[in-house]
């Protein structure tokens, strides 16, 4: 679906509760780029990447047309540039709830001292439970860039069935 008829932003569900958030970038000489986000609706949403600051109109609208913005609460990124969290403080501020998360080093010496929140930093091969899904932190140190890099994989997606009787009295 195209949130953004100008830009081209759009969002589609590469599988059951998971988004990608694209807005594709025209570079000088005909070539071209594309912007990705990747929103897991779950009871703990995540966003992971917000893309740069001055696109978080566009990221924020593209989130609001699958799920209330107000309700993420974690907001994810593979290491510290522009286009992974430029657009963190104004999602933090529309997010009451929403928390920065990242791996140790990526929290220690940078997302402490620029976020508005102080993140939730994760080990290697930590977990984070959404609902559903819980997320994996796996530390990837200068993959691609510097020493604070990781990646976010899906660890576990329970069934509703599971999750029920996980839940359930005894």
């Amino acid at each position: 679906m195209i949130t953004n008829t100008q830009t081209g932003t759009n969002v589609h569900e590469i599988t059951e509760g998971i988004y990608r958030v694209n807005t594709p970038v025209d570079l000088p000489g005909g070539q071209s780029f594309s912007f990705n986000q990747y929103l897991v609706v779950d009871d703990e949403p995540l966003l992971f990447h917000t893309g740069p600051r001055q696109m978080f109109p566009l990221v924020r609208d593209a989130i609001a047309s699958v799920m209330p913005v107000e309700k993420l609460r974690y907001i994810g990124f593979s290491h510290v540039e522009a286009d992974e969290c430029g657009g963190l403080n104004a999602l933090l501020a529309v997010a009451p709830r929403a928390q920065p998360v990242c791996g140790k080093i990526a929290a220690m010496v940078s997302i402490n001292d620029i976020s508005d929140r102080p993140a939730r930093d994760l080990a290697d091969g930590e977990q984070l439970p959404l609902g559903r899904n819980t997320i994996k932190w796996l530390d990837a140190p200068h993959v691609p860039h510097g020493w604070e890099c990781g990646f976010m994989m899906e660890g576990r997606r329970a069934s509703a069935a599971s999750r029920r009787s996980s839940t359930a009295p005894t």
